[in-house]
């Protein structure tokens, strides 16, 4: 079971080359079984950062006016957003609970809000690939950042806004890693100062890290050969039954 998390990261770091999104939903996904959400989440910002960094360092094609009009409101909306999820997580409002056996856990307020979001993205991660927005940048950065530092899923809005706007493709892996980066460097500094990080296992955070890491060397050298849209189905249908499961107590 202990590697069921890096290998995770490992195969997640991969497929995001191909669509801009998915270490961050996936990876969050396999953390929730282990960790509480907003520790899950914290987690995978983390591995996130790391994953950004190193993808930022390898494809330098960055369009800094991009990055000016949409990374910066996503570093502020990604403050905001962690320190929603930072008063959520010492909320221990419960909602309900479908049964008073050992099927099912109570639904709390916070756990609602992680799986309705799971479910959501997975949706559109499936339908909108290759799409774009016409909605101006700035606003997207607000949405992508907020939804990032609240739930972890940011690529996913980043993608659908970028699409189109930025480039080459280099250029448009290069430019969302790197307004990923500064995101996470936001919410991840609300995330260490105000989390519990007791029950992290850190052995295993740095196995997590090094295979994301290895995932992107390697999505460096496929990227533009591989198209993983039928895995990218797969995992976002996978996704809708995760969320569904968390929101009705089954995990």
């Amino acid at each position: 079971m202990f590697w069921i998390i890096p290998l995770v990261a490992f195969l997640a770091s991969i497929l995001t080359f191909f669509s801009g999104f998915g270490l961050g939903t996936l990876l969050m996904a396999a953390m929730i079984w282990y960790y509480p959400p907003e520790l899950a989440i914290a987690l995978t910002g983390f591995v996130h950062f790391v994953n950004s960094a190193l993808k930022s360092a390898l494809n330098r094609s960055v369009n800094w006016k991009v990055v000016l009009v949409f990374g910066l409101p996503s570093l502020l909306a990604a403050v905001i957003g962690s320190v929603f999820l930072t008063m959520l997580s010492n909320n221990a409002l419960v909602l309900f609970d479908l049964t008073e056996t050992e099927l099912t856990r109570p639904v709390s307020l916070l756990t609602f809000i992680i799986g309705f979001f799971m479910m959501s993205f997975s949706i559109l991660e499936l339908t909108l690939k290759g799409k774009s927005s016409s909605l101006p940048l700035w606003l997207g950065g607000v949405l992508s950042g907020f939804m990032g530092g609240l739930s972890g899923h940011q690529g996913a809005l980043r993608s659908v806004f970028l699409m189109n706007r930025v480039g080459d493709v280099s250029s448009f892996v290069s430019t969302a890693a790197f307004i990923g980066l500064i995101t996470d460097l936001s919410r991840n500094s609300i995330y260490l100062l105000s989390l519990n990080w007791d029950a992290v296992d850190l052995t295993q955070l740095v196995f997590t890290v090094i295979a994301a890491a290895a995932g992107v060397l390697i999505g460096t050298r496929l990227l533009k050969k591989i198209s993983f849209r039928f895995i990218q189905a797969m995992v976002s249908i996978c996704l809708f039954l995760l969320g569904s499961a968390i929101i009705t107590g089954l995990i």
